[in-house]
């Protein structure tokens, strides 16, 4: 077996048309997601691209451009012929919503068609146990995005949500999150379709985070895990441009994809329930690293650490006093934990022979400044093909609605741009 090229500049063929009338609208999504994911793309482009003929493009071209989903950008001149028209998504044409429910914080975003965030809002968890205070909140804060940016719902294409896990994601279900106490199973997607009138998605974070990194400027043989650093640490895994998401979408399963709890952070560490040591289960929890802060006497006694938004708090605090002293107990603190979430991305990388490490999410701004003077080396020292490529390790580009904003790209994705999934043929 061939492992992945990890030349970025390396396509996988396009996906090809077909020039049949019952699939026009299969051609019609591919040919929108290429304008999207190449702007100024021209009909001839797009011939060699899909393998339509030049007459139904043209077609195409005319009816995405009256629906007002593209737009021409300007005519470029190659050769002795006319200048061809050049084509761009409209930007104004549809939006998304993306939601991201972590313990501490709702994050809100709205995504035009171009995958540009249009506004966005954060507000604080309902602390009360159960699910209904959430939802009450979620739907007064939907509106007010919506009002504040004079966006309609009307022209909302679906609203994605990016949620700890486990899921159900068949039937886009929460099933007793760890770190959200009181909920059961709840049926998320069901429950917000209902309150809000429009379609709903359902992801686990770290999925939607991982998607989100790649959505702006995707690349065919992307390789990468987006470790993901909330309340708690999971990881998103893109292979060949694609995202993964395991066996949680049959029916009657969980999606458990991305739980890397057992995964070693510290092979010196503490006995973990599995049977290892220094899982990151018990060594590199958020909560857990404001624990050893505790004990160690970098942040008072007194924090509760089973309460989301205090940990955030006190990370804040932790990485302040460690930018403060560089020798304190706080900067050890978090480059013990820096080298922990190397670890991590190190065996990521070695079992799935990727290009790039991403860290990001609502508490990765604490431990950006060790992690990105730490990682990058010690992931490549232990990365066993470093004779032929090194392992890019980076923060994410998106910065902390990454979750909110993968939801939104998510929901665009399967309502716009899943060509795939536009194609029946009975």
């Amino acid at each position: 077996m061939t492992s992945p090229s990890h030349d970025s500049t390396t396509e996988r063929p396009d996906r090809r048309g077909t020039n049949l009338p019952r699939v026009a609208g299969y051609n019609q999504v591919l040919v929108l997601d290429l304008i999207r994911r190449f702007p100024g793309t021209s009909r001839s482009d797009l011939v060699r691209r899909t393998g339509l003929t030049m007459q139904t493009l043209s077609n195409i071209c005319h009816r995405l451009a009256a629906s007002g989903l593209i737009r021409e950008s300007g005519r470029v001149r190659s050769g002795m012929g006319a200048p061809r028209i050049v084509y761009e998504v409209s930007p104004t044409g549809r939006y998304s919503i993306g939601l991201h429910i972590d313990p501490a914080r709702l994050s809100f975003v709205l995504l035009d068609l171009a995958g540009d965030s249009v506004h966005s809002l954060t507000v604080p968890t309902p602390a009360a146990p159960g699910p209904s205070h959430v939802l009450d909140l979620i739907t007064e804060q939907t509106g007010i995005l919506l009002e504040e940016s004079g966006v309609s719902v009307e022209r909302i294409t679906a609203i994605g949500v990016a949620t700890p896990g486990p899921l159900d994601i068949e039937h886009g279900s929460v099933v007793g999150p760890p770190l959200l106490p009181g909920w059961g199973n709840v049926r998320l997607r069901d429950e917000l379709e209902q309150r809000l009138s429009v379609n709903v998605v359902v992801e686990k974070d770290s999925t939607a985070a991982a998607i989100g990194e790649i959505w702006k400027a995707p690349r065919d043989s992307e390789n990468l895990a987006f470790i993901y650093l909330g309340s708690g640490v999971s990881a998103g895994l893109v292979l060949d441009g694609t995202v993964l998401r395991g066996s949680g979408r049959a029916a009657g399963r969980l999606s458990h994809l991305g739980n890397i709890g057992h995964l070693t952070a510290d092979p010196d560490g503490e006995p973990c329930p599995c049977g290892g040591r220094g899982c990151v289960s018990v060594a590199s929890l958020p909560a857990r690293i404001v624990e050893i802060a505790i004990e160690r006497g970098a942040l008072p006694v007194g924090i509760d650490t089973q309460d989301a938004r205090a940990v955030e708090t006190a990370l804040v605090s932790l990485s302040q006093y460690a930018e403060h002293d560089s020798d304190s107990v706080a900067a050890e603190i978090l480059e013990n934990a820096a080298r922990g979430f190397a670890r991590v991305g190190m065996q990521l990388a070695n079992l799935l022979d990727l290009d790039s490490i991403v860290f990001g999410g609502p508490q990765w701004p604490a431990f950006a400044s060790a992690c990105l003077r730490i990682a990058p080396a010690l992931v490549n020292e232990q990365y066993v093909a470093r004779s032929d490529h090194e392992v890019d390790v980076r923060g994410t580009a998106i910065g902390g609605h990454v979750g909110a904003v993968g939801a939104a790209s998510l929901a665009m994705s399967e309502t716009m741009f899943d060509a795939p999934a536009q194609l029946y043929l009975r």
